[in-house]
């Protein structure tokens, strides 16, 4: 490879690979997720990194992840390389989001060169599917250590199933003893934040956080032609009370975080972001002439480090209780027993995450920074506004820290995704450095 295939030519291979996640997930068991089966569609380009890592001296094992509902089998990507008792690991997703907004799927899986304006200069792109989002981050890691063999410490990549829907890889590969060695995790993901990004030249500090609830809704029920009647509580009619209590609530809600002082962020930017939530989805009733007997609401809750999955969750049950006092809710009863308002996290099959942040002043973001600015140079600090397989990795393993330090690109989830050309041949020579000098960090 090393012969053959540069960083570029690595990247647009991937970019013709369908890695689509399919965003299936069938439930044998409605209410035992560990029956839940997610459908994969990483074979092909699992297959290609296997083969890159080893035509570039990485020892490679397959870590499994899941089985799809048609029975096929997944797996993460893992290669090692050099010697030592400690190691510094780089990781990215195989997995892609849809290809519907773009004009075609022939188009989509098509790598092209464009050009456009970025940061005030005209800049050469590489327009395709993922290409920021992440398969220019791979790219970079796959070929970034081609000439690099520490003996002081091993380089670590990891390339991992089903970021774009549930983090199943993510899951899988933090609570595993492969990670036992590792003392710094860096990611190449997107890292769409308040700062502008700069590519291999800012350090993404840390991620939001975010949970889905849901607020199940009771209602008595009754033949809709007597709907008049005082007794029936329709579900439909309590869920508008609390829809409506809960967007005065959001414009009320305060989640403001600093990740670094004006000083720290390097005077480009911001150094605060914020965290907040929105009702996302209403239903209720069943379409028949009857009052509707329950409903839900589902919450979408973004956090900042300020506040947490369970803050959210209290919030929202102090909420439901006011409105029992207050006697904005009805109580309903049926058979004589009191059906109460349940609020809950949305049922998924790996855990939702807190937000995360690794401090500027951390030894190992001085380690990236230092690495950074004697190969390009350092440009800021920024905080991703969503949330990813780095949250994963800070909830499971938080004495290891994560920084992100990715391409620059845009467009992820819509059409004509882009990275530069400049930015991803930068990443790849931020990353050797990161593998020649890892042995100095503490």
């Amino acid at each position: 490879m090393a012969d053959s295939k540069d960083v570029i030519t690595v990247l647009e291979d991937m970019i013709r690979i369908d890695s689509r996640n399919p965003f299936h997930l069938e439930k044998p068991d409605e209410d035992d997720v560990s029956t839940w089966q997610v459908a994969g569609n990483e074979t092909e380009i699992s297959n290609y990194i296997e083969n890159t890592l080893e035509e570039t001296g990485f020892r490679v094992e397959k870590q499994y992840v899941h089985t799809a509902p048609d029975g096929e089998k997944f797996y993460n990507v893992l290669g090692e390389k050099g010697s030592g008792d400690k190691s510094i690991l780089i990781y990215g997703h195989m997995d892609t989001v849809t290809s519907r907004p773009w004009l075609t799927e022939e188009q989509a899986f098509t790598p092209t060169r464009r050009k456009r304006e970025v940061h005030g200069e005209e800049k050469e792109t590489i327009v395709g599917l993922a290409s920021s989002d992440m398969k220019a981050g791979v790219a970079a890691a796959l070929t970034a250590f081609r000439n690099v063999d520490p003996d002081t410490h091993k380089i670590k990549l990891a390339f991992g199933v089903d970021e774009e829907y549930y983090s199943l890889g993510a899951n899988v590969l933090a609570a595993s003893d492969w990670m036992a060695d590792v003392k710094g995790i860096v990611i190449p993901e997107i890292g769409n934040g308040p700062n502008e990004t700069f590519g291999a030249s800012t350090i993404i500090l840390g991620r939001l956080g975010r949970c889905e609830y849901v607020i199940d809704v009771p209602g008595t029920g009754g033949h809709g032609a007597h709907s008049y009647n005082e007794r029936f509580i329709n579900a439909a009619t309590e869920c508008a009370k609390i829809v409506g209590r809960l967007d005065g609530m959001r414009k009320e809600h305060k989640d403001e975080f600093e990740f670094a002082s004006k000083e720290v962020v390097g005077g480009i930017g911001e150094n605060t972001i914020y965290g907040s939530f929105y009702v996302n989805r209403v239903e209720a009733g069943d379409g028949s002439l009857s009052v509707p007997s329950g409903g839900r609401i589902f919450v979408d809750w973004t956090f900042t480090p300020n506040f947490t999955i369970d803050y959210g969750l209290k919030k929202l049950r102090d909420l439901i209780e006011e409105m029992y006092e207050s006697g904005e809710l009805e109580k309903v009863m049926v058979s004589g027993e009191f059906r109460k308002i349940t609020v809950q996290p949305r049922p998924r099959p790996t855990p939702a995450s807190n937000a995360f942040i690794t401090p500027h002043d951390h030894p190992f973001t001085d380690f990236v920074r230092k690495a950074i600015a004697e190969t390009v140079s350092f440009k800021n600090y920024n905080m991703g506004f969503s949330v990813a397989d780095e949250n994963v990795f800070a909830r499971i393993r938080p004495d290891i820290p994560v920084l992100v330090v990715g391409p620059l690109g845009d467009d992820c989830h819509v059409a004509d995704e882009w990275i530069t050309i400049d930015s991803l041949l930068e990443l790849e020579k931020v990353f050797t450095k990161f593998g020649e000098s890892f042995g100095l960090y503490e």
